[in-house]
């Protein structure tokens, strides 16, 4: 193992198996105060040609830091992790990992899933060597995700928003384009990177579909993840809160297409809505649902309009 210095407030961590050859593949995972172990436990003995990559944005963490390291050494892969004093944010971490990645490709993958195949790298090589993508997208899932009590809200939401299959997402490509098991070409991330200027949560990966969908078709196939990180519904809710200035943002940058968000018409309806905060306590109230009684359906129709509202503070 060694630890090198970089940048300020920088330094990489190598461990791992040779890293002579460049690689095909960099998986390359974010994560900050939130443990990426059970993702690389999953991943089992990585095939040859195969690298990963971390980043500790700003975790602050010796004791988490620890266990990452010590998952990642059981991969039998090169591995290095980049470990930042201060968090930077998705976006900037992202683009930090591909700088860092070598492999031909770099699969993106949040610290919170969990392949669904255990064949799930191999069928990213194969794809890597039959057709060679641009870019492609793999899906998202529910299947070893457990609905608590707190997070039964999110579970409902995420199913019903993001859990499509590859048919479903190709019809709305860049839209149903996440950054959580995102493969693509490393030079042509390179040459399109990740919007800095999207800080806080949210809608830096739709803003890079959308971009890079002017240049490719981005590929979906049907070898997802599962996202096993489900938030309680005070994280939700501040979520939300922090993501109305980078929807804003993304609405500038891609009118045409984010005019057509249901969200965004929605959030335009809302800037003509007398007594905001009334109904925003309101929908907060629905969502939290303290009764017990709400139908989960009611809830969270309630949360969308909630997070609809804050969109709303920030559109011109």
């Amino acid at each position: 193992m060694t630890s090198a210095p970089a940048a300020s407030g920088e330094r990489v961590i190598t461990l791992g198996g040779s890293a002579n050859a460049a690689p095909r593949l960099s998986v390359v995972t974010p994560f900050h105060r939130y443990d990426p172990s059970p993702l690389l436990a999953a991943m089992g003995r990585a095939a040859e040609g195969v690298e990963f990559v971390l980043l500790d944005d700003g975790s602050a963490s010796a004791t988490l830091l620890a266990r990452v390291m010590e998952s990642a050494a059981m991969l039998g892969a090169p591995v290095r992790i980049v470990v930042w004093e201060r968090n930077c944010g998705r976006a900037a971490g992202r683009n930090r990992l591909i700088t860092e990645a070598r492999g031909d490709y770099v699969l993106f993958l949040d610290a919170d899933m969990i392949p669904d195949a255990p064949d799930f790298l191999a069928r990213w090589l194969k794809l890597i060597a039959n057709e060679r993508p641009l870019a492609a997208f793999g899906g998202l899932s529910l299947r070893q995700a457990e609905a608590t009590t707190e997070t039964a809200l999110h579970y409902n939401l995420f199913g019903a928003s993001d859990c499509r299959n590859a048919r479903a997402r190709a019809a709305s490509s860049a839209q149903f384009t996440a950054s959580a098991n995102l493969l693509v070409r490393r030079d042509f991330l390179i040459s399109h990177p990740f919007d800095a200027s999207f800080v806080g949560w949210g809608f830096e990966d739709i803003d890079w579909a959308l971009r890079a969908a002017r240049h490719t078709d981005i590929l979906h196939i049907d070898n997802s993840a599962t996202h096993a990180g489900l938030d309680d519904i005070e994280t939700l809710m501040r979520k939300s809160a922090e993501a109305g200035p980078n929807f804003a943002r993304l609405a500038a940058k891609h009118p045409a297409h984010v005019s057509r968000f249901s969200a965004h018409r929605i959030a335009k309806l809302f800037q003509l809505a007398p007594a905001r905060p009334a109904l925003r306590k309101l929908f907060a109230w629905l969502a939290r649902d303290p009764l017990g009684a709400a139908p989960m359906n009611l809830r969270r129709a309630a949360f969308k309009l909630y997070r609809a509202s804050f969109y709303a503070e920030h559109l011109a």
